[in-house]
């Protein structure tokens, strides 16, 4: 009976260990898929999406269309020049730096939905959506940062050596070559 090789540590940490794009793809859309679920509370609680211009006449939005925009172009375009720096050198101190601009854009912009004039469900639903970017963007640099201290540890004694609390295929119902 097979057992199973991956022990853990979630998709993103798996998704590292393959490719960084993978990584930046799979936050991006996660991020997507809250944040079109909170769009869809925050209708479903009146919200209108709508904020108040200068002149007081309310915005018409085009929601869904700026939820998309404003979470994939930001998060992928930080996610993206993060992962191209961390490449150039100095890693770790590029990933730990992007955190927290990533995580304190996102968290700073949430200011801008209070002033904007929106109702409250739309406040609310906006404001949850900075707060789920801020978090997925650290987790998907954690990631990387995690995928390269894992690079560094490399084999032990040339031999393979699983994680602690990873399980190894039975002897026999491994994945077999042909020579």
């Amino acid at each position: 009976m097979p057992v199973g090789v991956h022990g853990g540590g979630g998709f993103l940490h798996r998704a590292a260990a393959r490719r960084p794009a993978a990584v930046i793809v799979g936050a991006v859309a996660a991020a997507l898929g809250v944040n079109l679920a909170l769009w869809l509370i925050g209708l479903g609680f009146d919200g209108s999406f709508q904020y108040v211009e200068a002149d007081g006449s309310p915005h018409t939005t085009t929601a869904p269309q700026g939820v998309i925009t404003m979470t994939v172009l930001p998060m992928s375009g930080g996610l993206a020049l993060a992962a191209l720096l961390a490449g150039a050198g100095k890693r770790r101190l590029v990933l730990r730096s992007a955190q927290a601009v990533g995580a304190g854009a996102a968290l700073a912009t949430t200011a801008r939905t209070f002033t904007a004039g929106f109702d409250t469900p739309s406040t609310i639903a906006l404001s949850v959506m900075h707060v789920v970017i801020a978090v997925l963007v650290v987790l998907a640099l954690e990631a990387l940062a995690r995928r390269q201290r894992a690079g560094r540890a490399g084999p032990v004694s040339g031999n393979f050596a699983p994680r602690p609390g990873t399980t190894v295929p039975e002897p026999g119902h491994g994945v077999h070559r042909r020579s």
